[in-house]
């Protein structure tokens, strides 16, 4: 009898371990990276909405951004949305003209519902015949809720551009 639940029991446990949802890592990362290139849309766009769509907004959602002068935290969705509003609540434009942002050097970690990546975060523009601009390293957490990426955690390390 013992025999007989021994067995029983190692292959329930095998049959357990083995029939663990195989997560597709390419399509999660191709998922991520399209809510990235919507997340940039939506900015340039100054489209609160549909930034706000992409973020989890709970009350663990976090935004951490390091500068020059110190760093601030905002901590839970009231904060977070808080802040994006006001930097979508402006005249319509993000800004200068002509607005780019690039993605470089990136690294994606997919770990099933959850994933982080890190990269340089690239942005330029042209005002009044000028080019500017500024670049950070960002790094940010998201998590997959109902079968949609949402951020959940954003920092962003200021670093300068280069003159050209």
């Amino acid at each position: 009898m013992k025999i007989f639940v021994g067995t029983i029991l190692a292959i329930l446990i095998f049959a357990g371990t083995s029939c663990q949802i195989a997560v597709n890592v390419e399509k999660e990362k191709e998922a991520i990276l399209a809510v990235l290139e919507e997340e940039n849309a939506a900015m340039l766009a100054m489209d609160k909405e549909r930034v706000f769509a992409l973020h989890v907004k709970d009350d663990l959602e976090t935004r951490l951004e390091l500068g020059e002068y110190g760093y601030n935290t905002y901590s839970g969705w009231d904060e977070v949305s808080g802040l994006l509003g006001d930097a979508l609540g402006g005249d319509g434009k993000l800004v200068g003209s002509n607005a780019v942002n690039r993605k470089e050097n990136m690294i994606i970690k997919v770990t099933g519902n959850t994933a982080w990546l890190t990269f340089d975060n690239i942005w330029e523009w042209t005002t009044d015949g000028t080019t500017g601009g500024y670049s950070n390293i960002q790094v940010t957490f998201l998590e997959k809720i109902k079968g949609e990426w949402k951020i959940s955690f954003a920092a962003y390390y200021s670093k300068t551009l280069p003159n050209p």
